[in-house]
């Protein structure tokens, strides 16, 4: 996961987005709308991040025992 800073109309707009490689292309999904101007809360980014993390770890798990 990454940062993406847009500026639309000369104003700062921040976005949470990861990457995907889907049928062998990167794809970017937008995970969430941070905020204006770098006017966010880190820790919620950080939060984001973990529990993105965690998510995926489960699933990884559930795939595995089902196996």
């Amino acid at each position: 996961m990454f940062l993406r800073k847009k500026i639309i109309k000369g104003h700062e707009y921040w976005y949470l987005v990861e990457n995907k490689w889907i049928d062998g292309k990167s794809r970017q999904r937008v995970v969430r709308y941070l905020g204006s101007r770098g006017n966010f809360d880190m820790g919620a980014v950080v939060r984001e991040i973990e529990k993105d993390k965690l998510a995926k770890k489960e699933k990884k798990h559930k795939t595995q025992a089902k196996s």
